[in-house]
């Protein structure tokens, strides 16, 4: 299991982590979903505020393929998710979709990088300063630091399982209703 946890600030967390649960095909324990092999936990905890603006964290799910990429959208899609525009350019080869309180999430197409992640392919954080947080991050979790530039910064698991965590070069940090939290 990867070092840090996720958590979501929810309207309704038990529905959002049993939504999580469902999707992943993960274990539902009160309000925490626990991966079933290689992933990050993710925790549910109330709250209020609600969401105005693109979160700074978010989950980039992985495939195996184009078809299965695909069927993941369907399957997200017919559980509640919806499409979301985050500006992105028309031609990416992910999808941009939403749960069902609004948190933004990327289906991936198939990455090799990715293969031994999970269904959570990596753990992607919105940051000013991608080096000094992946930097400070790598110290505290002790994963390994495995791309260092100034708009993009990546952590993989020493293991190499589980998912990576991803600093993109962002005008503001990671605020939002998810937050990246230490195990």
């Amino acid at each position: 299991m990867t070092p840090v946890v996720v958590e979501f600030s929810a309207r309704e967390p038990q529905r959002l982590a049993q939504w999580w649960a469902d999707v992943l095909g993960w274990n539902l324990d009160g309000s925490a979903v626990h991966p079933a092999g290689a992933g990050v936990e993710l925790r549910f905890v109330p709250g209020a505020v609600a969401k105005t603006a693109k979160n700074g964290v978010h989950l980039d799910l992985r495939s195996e393929s184009h078809d299965d990429q695909t069927k993941l959208v369907e399957r997200l899609f017919n559980a509640g998710a919806r499409f979301a525009d985050i500006d992105q350019s028309s031609d990416v080869p992910w999808v941009v979709m939403a749960d069902v309180e609004g948190n933004e999430l990327c289906v991936l197409e198939p990455r090799k990088i990715y293969e031994r992640t999970g269904p959570v392919a990596a753990v992607v954080v919105d940051t000013p300063d991608p080096r000094a947080l992946a930097r400070g991050w790598a110290e505290t979790t002790g994963m390994d630091l495995t791309t260092d530039s100034a708009e993009f910064a990546a952590l993989q698991p020493a293991s190499g399982e589980g998912p990576h965590l991803e600093f993109l070069a962002a005008e503001s940090g990671p605020e939002g209703r998810l937050r990246l939290l230490p195990r």
